[in-house]
Protein backbone atom coordinates (compact mmCIF):
# COMPACT_ATOMS: atom_id res chain seq x y z
CA UNK A 1 0.00 0.00 0.00
CA UNK A 2 2.59 2.35 0.93
CA UNK A 3 4.93 1.30 -2.08
CA UNK A 4 1.33 2.77 -4.24
CA UNK A 5 0.41 5.71 -2.50
CA UNK A 6 3.51 7.38 -1.74
CA UNK A 7 6.43 6.35 -4.34
CA UNK A 8 4.33 8.66 -7.50
CA UNK A 9 4.92 11.58 -5.57
CA UNK A 10 8.27 11.78 -5.41
CA UNK A 11 8.32 11.21 -9.18
CA UNK A 12 5.10 13.29 -10.03
CA UNK A 13 6.71 16.80 -7.49
CA UNK A 14 9.94 17.77 -9.38
CA UNK A 15 11.74 21.19 -10.92
CA UNK A 16 13.29 20.29 -14.07
CA UNK A 17 16.71 22.25 -14.20
CA UNK A 18 15.93 24.38 -16.99
CA UNK A 19 12.69 26.04 -15.40
CA UNK A 20 12.00 29.41 -15.82
CA UNK A 21 12.32 31.23 -12.38
CA UNK A 22 9.74 33.71 -13.17
CA UNK A 23 6.73 31.41 -13.64
CA UNK A 24 5.48 31.50 -10.69
CA UNK A 25 5.32 35.02 -9.80
CA UNK A 26 3.43 35.57 -13.26
CA UNK A 27 0.79 33.06 -12.52
CA UNK A 28 0.52 34.42 -9.05
CA UNK A 29 -0.34 37.74 -11.13
CA UNK A 30 -2.78 35.94 -13.79
CA UNK A 31 -4.79 34.44 -10.34
CA UNK A 32 -5.28 37.81 -9.49
CA UNK A 33 -6.14 37.17 -5.69
CA UNK A 34 -6.36 40.15 -3.62
CA UNK A 35 -5.80 39.50 0.27
CA UNK A 36 -4.40 35.89 0.63
CA UNK A 37 -6.45 35.66 3.85
CA UNK A 38 -9.97 37.64 3.50
CA UNK A 39 -10.55 36.85 -0.21
CA UNK A 40 -11.42 33.51 -1.91
CA UNK A 41 -9.11 32.12 -4.68
CA UNK A 42 -7.18 28.87 -6.89
CA UNK A 43 -5.01 26.39 -6.62
CA UNK A 44 -2.69 26.07 -10.12
CA UNK A 45 -0.93 22.86 -10.86
CA UNK A 46 0.81 23.04 -14.31
CA UNK A 47 2.51 19.19 -15.20
CA UNK A 48 5.27 18.79 -17.73
CA UNK A 49 6.06 15.15 -18.52
CA UNK A 50 3.96 13.82 -15.90
CA UNK A 51 5.71 15.84 -13.43
CA UNK A 52 4.44 18.90 -11.37
CA UNK A 53 6.55 21.79 -12.16
CA UNK A 54 4.72 24.62 -10.87
CA UNK A 55 2.33 24.92 -8.08
CA UNK A 56 0.69 28.52 -6.90
CA UNK A 57 -1.87 28.75 -4.53
CA UNK A 58 -3.50 32.39 -3.97
CA UNK A 59 -6.40 32.95 -1.55
CA UNK A 60 -8.06 31.62 1.34
CA UNK A 61 -9.63 28.16 1.93
CA UNK A 62 -11.87 29.44 4.43
CA UNK A 63 -12.45 33.16 4.65
CA UNK A 64 -13.69 33.60 8.01
CA UNK A 65 -10.53 31.73 9.65
CA UNK A 66 -7.90 33.00 6.94
CA UNK A 67 -6.47 29.53 6.67
CA UNK A 68 -5.19 29.76 3.29
CA UNK A 69 -5.06 27.39 -0.03
CA UNK A 70 -2.64 25.00 -0.42
CA UNK A 71 -2.01 22.41 -3.14
CA UNK A 72 -3.34 19.09 -0.67
CA UNK A 73 -6.25 21.11 -0.61
CA UNK A 74 -9.68 19.65 -0.94
CA UNK A 75 -11.95 21.51 -3.67
CA UNK A 76 -15.19 20.51 -4.89
CA UNK A 77 -14.23 19.36 -8.70
CA UNK A 78 -18.10 19.78 -9.97
CA UNK A 79 -18.21 18.86 -13.82
CA UNK A 80 -14.27 17.73 -13.58
CA UNK A 81 -15.96 14.72 -12.14
CA UNK A 82 -17.52 14.28 -15.39
CA UNK A 83 -14.24 12.63 -17.07
CA UNK A 84 -13.99 10.27 -13.68
CA UNK A 85 -17.47 8.81 -14.80
CA UNK A 86 -16.24 8.72 -18.08
CA UNK A 87 -13.21 6.43 -17.68
CA UNK A 88 -15.00 4.38 -15.59
CA UNK A 89 -17.59 3.94 -17.84
CA UNK A 90 -14.64 2.64 -20.79
CA UNK A 91 -13.16 0.78 -18.00
CA UNK A 92 -16.52 -1.54 -18.29
CA UNK A 93 -16.14 -1.33 -22.41
CA UNK A 94 -12.53 -2.33 -22.12
CA UNK A 95 -13.88 -4.93 -20.23
CA UNK A 96 -16.62 -5.76 -22.82
CA UNK A 97 -18.93 -5.34 -20.11
CA UNK A 98 -20.57 -2.55 -22.01
CA UNK A 99 -20.78 -1.57 -25.09
CA UNK A 100 -21.06 2.26 -26.39
CA UNK A 101 -23.79 0.97 -28.99
CA UNK A 102 -26.30 -0.13 -26.54
CA UNK A 103 -29.72 1.38 -26.15
CA UNK A 104 -29.31 2.43 -22.65
CA UNK A 105 -33.29 0.80 -22.04
CA UNK A 106 -31.08 -2.39 -21.84
CA UNK A 107 -29.78 -1.10 -18.48
CA UNK A 108 -33.02 0.87 -17.91
CA UNK A 109 -35.91 -1.21 -18.69
CA UNK A 110 -38.01 1.40 -16.71
CA UNK A 111 -37.27 4.04 -18.99
CA UNK A 112 -40.39 4.58 -21.88
CA UNK A 113 -39.55 3.80 -25.51
CA UNK A 114 -38.54 7.57 -26.96
CA UNK A 115 -39.27 6.36 -30.37
CA UNK A 116 -35.41 6.73 -31.48
CA UNK A 117 -32.83 4.17 -29.44
CA UNK A 118 -30.44 6.96 -27.05
CA UNK A 119 -27.23 4.82 -27.22
CA UNK A 120 -24.37 4.80 -24.33
CA UNK A 121 -22.39 6.74 -26.61
CA UNK A 122 -25.36 9.56 -26.78
CA UNK A 123 -24.59 10.01 -23.36
CA UNK A 124 -21.45 10.37 -22.78
CA UNK A 125 -21.61 13.07 -26.13
CA UNK A 126 -24.33 15.23 -24.49
CA UNK A 127 -26.25 14.19 -27.86
CA UNK A 128 -29.28 12.04 -26.26
CA UNK A 129 -31.74 14.64 -25.48
CA UNK A 130 -31.75 13.43 -21.31
CA UNK A 131 -32.73 16.12 -19.64
CA UNK A 132 -31.12 17.56 -16.59
CA UNK A 133 -31.22 16.26 -13.64
CA UNK A 134 -30.37 19.44 -11.76
CA UNK A 135 -32.61 21.34 -13.37
CA UNK A 136 -35.35 18.84 -13.12
CA UNK A 137 -34.91 18.89 -9.57
CA UNK A 138 -35.04 22.83 -9.16
CA UNK A 139 -38.24 22.72 -11.07
CA UNK A 140 -39.42 20.33 -8.68
CA UNK A 141 -39.28 22.71 -5.64
CA UNK A 142 -35.53 21.60 -4.33
CA UNK A 143 -33.77 24.76 -4.92
CA UNK A 144 -30.95 23.64 -2.39
CA UNK A 145 -28.88 21.79 -4.58
CA UNK A 146 -27.29 19.26 -1.41
CA UNK A 147 -30.82 18.61 0.27
CA UNK A 148 -31.58 15.94 -2.51
CA UNK A 149 -30.19 12.45 -2.61
CA UNK A 150 -28.95 10.59 -5.80
CA UNK A 151 -31.88 8.68 -5.46
CA UNK A 152 -33.81 11.29 -6.08
CA UNK A 153 -32.16 12.98 -9.21
CA UNK A 154 -32.24 9.25 -11.12
CA UNK A 155 -36.00 8.79 -9.94
CA UNK A 156 -36.70 12.59 -11.73
CA UNK A 157 -34.86 11.51 -14.68
CA UNK A 158 -36.23 8.29 -15.03
CA UNK A 159 -39.53 10.23 -14.92
CA UNK A 160 -39.23 11.56 -18.19
CA UNK A 161 -41.76 10.31 -20.85
CA UNK A 162 -39.62 12.22 -23.94
CA UNK A 163 -36.49 13.81 -24.65
CA UNK A 164 -35.41 17.29 -25.34
CA UNK A 165 -35.07 16.58 -28.86
CA UNK A 166 -34.29 13.14 -31.07
CA UNK A 167 -31.93 11.59 -30.25
CA UNK A 168 -28.60 11.60 -32.12
CA UNK A 169 -28.99 15.40 -33.41
CA UNK A 170 -28.24 18.14 -31.57
CA UNK A 171 -25.90 18.64 -28.43
CA UNK A 172 -27.37 19.48 -25.40
CA UNK A 173 -25.43 19.97 -22.04
CA UNK A 174 -27.26 18.08 -19.41
CA UNK A 175 -25.76 16.44 -15.92
CA UNK A 176 -29.12 13.85 -16.10
CA UNK A 177 -26.94 11.86 -18.81
CA UNK A 178 -23.74 11.56 -16.66
CA UNK A 179 -26.05 10.48 -13.79
CA UNK A 180 -27.28 7.59 -16.40
CA UNK A 181 -24.20 6.88 -16.93
CA UNK A 182 -22.82 6.16 -13.28
CA UNK A 183 -26.23 4.34 -12.68
CA UNK A 184 -25.13 1.96 -15.73
CA UNK A 185 -21.39 1.40 -13.45
CA UNK A 186 -23.53 0.65 -11.21
CA UNK A 187 -25.68 -1.91 -12.08
CA UNK A 188 -23.24 -3.41 -14.40
CA UNK A 189 -20.76 -3.53 -11.62
CA UNK A 190 -22.81 -4.52 -8.57
CA UNK A 191 -20.95 -2.13 -6.60
CA UNK A 192 -22.33 1.45 -5.40
CA UNK A 193 -21.00 3.95 -8.40
CA UNK A 194 -19.00 6.18 -5.84
CA UNK A 195 -17.67 2.99 -4.15
CA UNK A 196 -16.61 1.79 -7.59
CA UNK A 197 -14.95 5.08 -8.64
CA UNK A 198 -12.91 5.14 -4.85
CA UNK A 199 -11.38 1.49 -5.54
CA UNK A 200 -11.00 1.18 -9.59
CA UNK A 201 -10.19 4.97 -10.42
CA UNK A 202 -8.50 6.60 -7.73
CA UNK A 203 -7.05 4.34 -5.69
CA UNK A 204 -4.98 2.67 -7.92
CA UNK A 205 -3.79 6.11 -8.78
CA UNK A 206 -3.05 7.16 -5.55
CA UNK A 207 -5.13 10.19 -5.12
CA UNK A 208 -5.70 9.32 -1.57
CA UNK A 209 -7.05 13.17 -1.08
CA UNK A 210 -9.66 12.36 -3.63
CA UNK A 211 -13.29 10.89 -3.41
CA UNK A 212 -16.57 10.61 -4.57
CA UNK A 213 -19.42 12.07 -2.27
CA UNK A 214 -22.49 9.68 -1.26
CA UNK A 215 -24.81 11.97 0.91
CA UNK A 216 -22.05 13.72 2.90
CA UNK A 217 -19.54 16.30 2.14
CA UNK A 218 -15.69 16.13 3.25
CA UNK A 219 -15.12 16.62 7.10
CA UNK A 220 -11.14 17.83 5.99
CA UNK A 221 -9.80 20.56 8.01
CA UNK A 222 -8.06 21.37 4.92
CA UNK A 223 -10.92 21.73 2.44
CA UNK A 224 -12.45 24.57 0.68
CA UNK A 225 -15.61 26.83 1.19
CA UNK A 226 -17.08 28.04 -1.60
CA UNK A 227 -18.35 31.55 -2.50
CA UNK A 228 -18.74 34.65 -4.82
CA UNK A 229 -16.23 37.43 -4.76
CA UNK A 230 -17.18 40.17 -6.78
CA UNK A 231 -17.54 44.21 -6.46
CA UNK A 232 -15.47 44.18 -3.41
CA UNK A 233 -17.49 42.07 -1.92
CA UNK A 234 -16.96 38.17 -0.54
CA UNK A 235 -20.23 36.01 -0.48
CA UNK A 236 -20.71 32.60 1.17
CA UNK A 237 -21.78 30.10 -1.51
CA UNK A 238 -20.90 27.01 -0.26
CA UNK A 239 -23.63 24.89 -1.98
CA UNK A 240 -23.22 21.55 -4.28
CA UNK A 241 -25.09 18.00 -5.15
CA UNK A 242 -23.18 15.58 -2.04
CA UNK A 243 -23.45 12.56 -4.92
CA UNK A 244 -21.60 11.47 -8.15
CA UNK A 245 -22.25 11.12 -12.07
CA UNK A 246 -22.30 14.23 -13.42
CA UNK A 247 -20.04 15.99 -10.33
CA UNK A 248 -19.51 14.37 -6.82
CA UNK A 249 -15.69 14.54 -6.94
CA UNK A 250 -13.93 16.35 -4.16
CA UNK A 251 -9.89 16.50 -5.38
CA UNK A 252 -6.87 18.51 -4.99
CA UNK A 253 -4.56 19.55 -7.14
CA UNK A 254 -1.55 17.54 -5.58
CA UNK A 255 -4.14 14.27 -6.73
CA UNK A 256 -4.79 15.68 -9.85
CA UNK A 257 -1.32 15.66 -10.40
CA UNK A 258 -1.22 12.03 -10.28
CA UNK A 259 -4.34 12.05 -12.84
CA UNK A 260 -1.68 13.78 -15.23
CA UNK A 261 0.78 11.79 -14.49
CA UNK A 262 -1.30 8.54 -15.37
CA UNK A 263 -2.49 10.14 -18.49
CA UNK A 264 1.24 11.08 -19.53
CA UNK A 265 3.00 8.20 -18.62
CA UNK A 266 1.77 5.69 -15.65
CA UNK A 267 -1.41 4.53 -17.81
CA UNK A 268 -2.91 2.20 -15.17
CA UNK A 269 -6.05 4.14 -15.72
CA UNK A 270 -5.22 6.29 -19.06
CA UNK A 271 -4.66 2.21 -21.08
CA UNK A 272 -3.40 3.59 -24.60
CA UNK A 273 -6.89 2.04 -25.47
CA UNK A 274 -9.13 4.09 -22.98
CA UNK A 275 -7.19 7.16 -24.31
CA UNK A 276 -8.34 6.50 -27.86
CA UNK A 277 -11.56 5.99 -26.44
CA UNK A 278 -11.24 9.60 -24.27
CA UNK A 279 -10.09 11.40 -26.35
CA UNK A 280 -11.78 10.47 -29.39
CA UNK A 281 -14.39 13.72 -30.30
CA UNK A 282 -18.16 12.71 -30.77
CA UNK A 283 -20.53 12.51 -33.67
CA UNK A 284 -23.93 12.98 -34.44
CA UNK A 285 -25.44 10.42 -36.17
CA UNK A 286 -25.11 11.91 -39.40
CA UNK A 287 -21.62 11.53 -39.02
CA UNK A 288 -21.36 15.76 -38.31
CA UNK A 289 -18.48 16.54 -35.22
CA UNK A 290 -20.44 16.94 -32.23
CA UNK A 291 -20.19 20.74 -31.76
CA UNK A 292 -21.85 23.16 -29.78
CA UNK A 293 -24.23 25.19 -31.53
CA UNK A 294 -21.93 27.75 -33.63
CA UNK A 295 -18.99 27.64 -31.44
CA UNK A 296 -16.67 25.61 -33.05
CA UNK A 297 -16.38 23.66 -29.86
CA UNK A 298 -16.40 19.80 -30.10
CA UNK A 299 -17.22 17.70 -27.19
CA UNK A 300 -16.70 13.84 -26.67
CA UNK A 301 -16.07 11.44 -23.53
CA UNK A 302 -16.56 14.61 -20.69
CA UNK A 303 -13.97 16.17 -22.82
CA UNK A 304 -14.24 19.56 -25.03
CA UNK A 305 -11.51 18.09 -28.09
CA UNK A 306 -9.82 20.96 -29.17
CA UNK A 307 -7.07 21.42 -31.82
CA UNK A 308 -4.46 20.61 -29.53
CA UNK A 309 -5.98 20.75 -26.01
CA UNK A 310 -8.62 18.70 -24.60
CA UNK A 311 -10.71 20.00 -21.05
CA UNK A 312 -13.32 20.33 -18.99
CA UNK A 313 -14.65 22.72 -17.03
CA UNK A 314 -16.65 22.90 -13.48
CA UNK A 315 -18.73 25.03 -11.99
CA UNK A 316 -20.68 25.26 -8.68
CA UNK A 317 -22.55 28.20 -6.84
CA UNK A 318 -18.94 29.30 -5.03
CA UNK A 319 -16.53 26.93 -7.18
CA UNK A 320 -14.68 26.79 -10.81
CA UNK A 321 -12.70 24.23 -11.56
CA UNK A 322 -10.68 23.25 -15.04
CA UNK A 323 -8.51 20.25 -16.12
CA UNK A 324 -6.60 20.11 -19.08
CA UNK A 325 -3.79 19.06 -21.33
CA UNK A 326 -2.08 19.33 -24.22
CA UNK A 327 -0.67 16.09 -25.67
CA UNK A 328 2.10 17.48 -28.11
CA UNK A 329 3.72 19.23 -25.64
CA UNK A 330 3.27 17.14 -22.38
CA UNK A 331 1.84 19.88 -20.38
CA UNK A 332 -1.41 19.94 -18.24
CA UNK A 333 -2.99 21.92 -16.10
CA UNK A 334 -5.24 21.95 -13.06
CA UNK A 335 -6.95 24.92 -11.65
CA UNK A 336 -9.28 24.90 -8.42
CA UNK A 337 -11.24 28.15 -7.76
CA UNK A 338 -13.43 28.38 -4.51
CA UNK A 339 -14.65 31.78 -6.01
CA UNK A 340 -17.97 31.11 -7.79
CA UNK A 341 -17.17 34.56 -10.07
CA UNK A 342 -14.32 33.27 -11.86
CA UNK A 343 -14.36 32.00 -15.54
CA UNK A 344 -12.74 28.63 -15.62
CA UNK A 345 -11.51 28.52 -19.24
CA UNK A 346 -10.76 32.19 -19.50
CA UNK A 347 -8.70 32.28 -16.34
CA UNK A 348 -6.67 29.13 -17.44
CA UNK A 349 -6.19 30.61 -20.59
CA UNK A 350 -4.72 33.94 -18.49
CA UNK A 351 -2.16 31.02 -16.56
CA UNK A 352 -1.02 29.22 -20.03
CA UNK A 353 -0.32 32.84 -21.27
CA UNK A 354 1.55 33.90 -18.32
CA UNK A 355 4.05 30.93 -18.83
CA UNK A 356 5.44 32.73 -21.62
CA UNK A 357 6.03 30.15 -23.97
CA UNK A 358 3.92 31.28 -26.78
CA UNK A 359 1.35 27.90 -26.31
CA UNK A 360 -2.20 27.78 -27.73
CA UNK A 361 -5.52 28.79 -25.91
CA UNK A 362 -7.27 26.25 -24.36
CA UNK A 363 -10.15 27.23 -25.53
CA UNK A 364 -9.22 28.23 -29.16
CA UNK A 365 -12.11 26.51 -31.33
CA UNK A 366 -11.64 23.05 -32.52
CA UNK A 367 -13.28 23.68 -36.18
CA UNK A 368 -12.77 26.24 -38.35
CA UNK A 369 -16.46 26.58 -39.20
CA UNK A 370 -16.30 25.19 -42.79
CA UNK A 371 -18.66 22.46 -42.13
CA UNK A 372 -21.47 25.18 -42.30
CA UNK A 373 -20.53 25.61 -45.83
CA UNK A 374 -22.68 24.80 -48.45
CA UNK A 375 -26.04 25.81 -49.79
CA UNK A 376 -29.30 26.54 -48.03
CA UNK A 377 -33.25 26.88 -48.75
CA UNK A 378 -36.21 27.37 -47.17
CA UNK A 379 -39.55 26.58 -48.64
CA UNK A 380 -41.22 29.64 -47.77
CA UNK A 381 -38.45 31.55 -49.59
CA UNK A 382 -37.79 32.22 -53.69
CA UNK A 383 -34.41 32.34 -52.38
CA UNK A 384 -30.96 29.82 -52.63
CA UNK A 385 -28.72 30.97 -49.29
CA UNK A 386 -25.01 30.08 -49.93
CA UNK A 387 -22.65 29.75 -46.95
CA UNK A 388 -18.96 30.27 -46.85
CA UNK A 389 -17.60 30.00 -43.09
CA UNK A 390 -14.24 30.32 -41.86
CA UNK A 391 -13.22 30.99 -38.42
CA UNK A 392 -15.60 33.50 -36.56
CA UNK A 393 -16.61 35.23 -39.99
CA UNK A 394 -19.94 34.10 -42.10
CA UNK A 395 -19.84 34.91 -45.80
CA UNK A 396 -23.37 35.24 -46.67
CA UNK A 397 -24.40 35.34 -50.64
CA UNK A 398 -28.47 35.26 -51.68
CA UNK A 399 -29.41 34.01 -54.93
CA UNK A 400 -32.45 35.29 -56.05
CA UNK A 401 -35.07 32.87 -58.40
CA UNK A 402 -34.48 35.80 -61.09
CA UNK A 403 -30.48 34.43 -61.00
CA UNK A 404 -29.71 37.93 -59.36
CA UNK A 405 -27.05 37.64 -56.16
CA UNK A 406 -26.89 40.01 -52.87
CA UNK A 407 -23.77 39.76 -51.45
CA UNK A 408 -21.75 38.46 -50.04
CA UNK A 409 -22.82 39.44 -46.31
CA UNK A 410 -19.98 39.56 -43.72
CA UNK A 411 -21.30 37.89 -40.32
CA UNK A 412 -19.29 37.49 -37.17
CA UNK A 413 -19.65 35.12 -35.04
CA UNK A 414 -20.27 36.52 -31.21
CA UNK A 415 -19.88 34.74 -27.85
CA UNK A 416 -23.66 32.46 -27.64
CA UNK A 417 -22.00 31.02 -31.17
CA UNK A 418 -24.70 32.96 -33.25
CA UNK A 419 -23.35 34.92 -36.57
CA UNK A 420 -24.19 38.40 -37.04
CA UNK A 421 -24.69 40.67 -39.38
CA UNK A 422 -26.94 43.38 -40.36
CA UNK A 423 -30.26 42.53 -40.41
CA UNK A 424 -29.47 38.52 -40.15
CA UNK A 425 -28.93 36.48 -36.91
CA UNK A 426 -27.99 32.92 -38.04
CA UNK A 427 -27.84 29.73 -35.60
CA UNK A 428 -26.41 26.84 -37.12
CA UNK A 429 -27.98 23.99 -35.93
CA UNK A 430 -25.63 21.64 -33.79
CA UNK A 431 -25.39 18.63 -36.90
CA UNK A 432 -24.63 21.10 -39.25
CA UNK A 433 -27.93 19.98 -41.22
CA UNK A 434 -28.92 23.51 -41.04
CA UNK A 435 -29.46 26.98 -39.45
CA UNK A 436 -32.27 29.25 -37.93
CA UNK A 437 -31.96 32.79 -39.54
CA UNK A 438 -33.39 35.28 -37.46
CA UNK A 439 -34.47 38.95 -38.25
CA UNK A 440 -36.25 41.24 -36.43
CA UNK A 441 -39.94 39.68 -37.69
CA UNK A 442 -39.28 36.49 -38.96
CA UNK A 443 -37.46 33.24 -37.86
CA UNK A 444 -36.92 30.87 -40.24
CA UNK A 445 -34.89 27.32 -41.03
CA UNK A 446 -33.24 26.73 -43.47
CA UNK A 447 -32.14 23.31 -44.51
CA UNK A 448 -28.91 22.11 -46.47
CA UNK A 449 -29.47 20.94 -50.16
CA UNK A 450 -26.10 20.54 -51.33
Amino acid sequence: MTRLVWLPLAVLLSTPANADPGARDRIAAALAVGSPTATPGCAVGIFRDGRATELVNAGAADVTTGRPIGSDTQFYAASVSKQFTAIALMQLVAAGKVALTDDIRKYFPELPDYGTVVTVQMLLNMTGGIRDSLALLALEGNLKTSVPSRADALAGVLRQKETNFTPGTAYDYTNGGYLLLSEIIERVSKQPFESYINAHVLKPLGMIRSFMMLGARTTDANATRGYVAAGGKVTLADEYPLFGGSGGLITTVNDLARWDYDIDTGHKIWTAEITRLMTRPGTFTNGAPVVRSGRGIAYGNALIVGPHWFHHTGGAAGFRTLYGRLPEKRIGIALLCNNGAIDPAKKADEVIAALGEGLPAITEPSSDGSALNGRYRNPNLAATYVVDAKDDIINLTIETAKGGKTGPLVLKRNDDGAFLGGPFNITPDDDSRGFVLKTSRITLHFNRVQ
